[in-house]
């Protein structure tokens, strides 16, 4: 069985799925010792990753994977993760076959007749990752940086267009938005009725409420109901309601 998240562990999953880079950062008030651990056994755990730092800083740089993703209740920011990874498997299994095959003659074009098209976002992150892997000296390393910050710049200047207090919406129809129709009943629901819902495994459950409070949604316990065993002690059937609380809009 999988292990639950740590409010800490939560928190810093959450704030990495947000992050443009998916790069996790622990909160600023956690000590030295107590953040180096929890990043520890987030990395043993698969949740993190260490990956190399692109200015040759020697500071130890850590990026969420899909399962953090996924466990910090993201999971379509999971499925988009793993289809860029396949576009870039792509794209470098093509270059390999057009390097294998026979030149082909050209003819030159001047460089005011190219068009330039306008990459989206993941288009300019999947050539940064082409361009990365090129190898030595890595010539379009450069090109490949201003196009993703272009891109980032045009992706920021359409987010500020809308009120950055609002709480962001999920579209409708996914997991996410059958969690919040669930959590706005009056009667709330308990986390093995979002499990049944979802097909969420527990720990994800506790990592999407975790992060709801950062999105602008007050989560607050309904009831909780302790079925009591022998000798007193807590039984297994012990469970909480959680609910929206009324007048919280997202």
């Amino acid at each position: 069985m999988t292990k639950p998240l740590s409010p800490t562990q939560a928190q810093i999953l959450s704030s990495a799925a947000q992050h443009p880079a998916g790069l996790a950062e622990a909160p600023p008030n956690l000590p030295t010792a107590a953040r180096n651990a929890v990043f520890q056994s987030m990395l043993k755990a698969g949740l993190l990753e260490e990956v190399a730092n692109p200015g040759g800083n020697p500071a130890r740089v850590l990026r969420i994977t899909t399962a953090g993703l996924t466990a910090a209740g993201e999971p379509r920011t999971a499925e988009l993760v793993g289809e860029a990874a396949q576009v870039a498997q792509e794209v470098r299994a093509r270059d390999k076959t057009r390097a294998a095959a026979p030149e082909a003659q050209v003819l030159p074009v001047s460089p005011a007749a190219q068009p330039q098209p306008r990459s989206t976002l993941r288009d300019a992150a999947t050539a940064l990752l082409v361009a990365w892997d090129a190898g030595e000296g890595r010539p379009d390393l450069p090109g490949a940086v201003e196009a993703l910050r272009a891109a980032l710049s045009r992706a920021g200047a359409t987010r500020s267009s809308c009120d950055p207090s609002a709480p962001r919406r999920p579209r409708e129809g996914t997991k996410q938005a059958s969690v919040l129709t669930l959590l706005r009943q009056s009667e709330g629901a308990t986390i093995a009725q979002v499990m049944e819902a979802t097909g969420w495994a527990q720990h994800t459950v506790r990592g999407f409420l975790a992060g709801l409070k950062k999105r602008g949604h007050t989560v607050e316990v309904l009831e909780r109901v302790r079925q009591v065993g022998a000798g007193a002690q807590g039984a297994k059937g012990s469970y909480s309601v959680y609910r929206i609380a009324a007048g919280v809009q997202g």
